[in-house]
């Protein structure tokens, strides 16, 4: 196994990793196994939440014990299609030490076919190595 990311490893401005997921059947019941039968717009954007973590977490490792997601700021730009291909970039938007803690911001940027926007996150962790 490599070693952890560290805080030093993160540089403002540099792609972390991206990925692709498949917004399809199985992501959409993994939500409804947890929130019931709605197959309306309430899905389509739950999904795309858990898209954009799993493209952090798939970006971002692997990651010491012990951060804390401090803050997570979301926009759903367009509702993802059924069958539509997600590709997820993470990049590291800032870093800083605060309080004698080591701030990381992320921001994760999800696209669909043709490039289309379909969302945009940034994560603040404190990071713990």
């Amino acid at each position: 196994m490599s070693q952890p990311i560290r805080w030093e490893d993160f540089q403002p401005g540099a792609a972390l990793g991206e990925g692709t997921q498949r917004f399809g059947d199985e992501l959409s019941q993994a939500w409804r196994n947890i929130f019931g039968e709605d197959e309306g717009p309430a899905e389509a954007a739950g999904v795309a939440v858990a898209m954009m973590m799993r493209g952090y977490f798939g970006a971002v490792t692997p990651r010491p014990p012990g951060n804390v997601h401090a803050r997570q700021r979301f926009t759903l730009e367009a509702m993802p299609q059924p069958g539509e291909f997600i590709r997820t970039v993470v990049r590291c938007l800032s870093k800083e030490l605060r309080r004698g803690r080591r701030y990381v911001e992320l921001e994760v940027r999800g696209s669909g076919a043709g490039g289309r926007p379909v969302y945009s996150g940034i994560l603040t962790l404190i990071w713990a190595a």
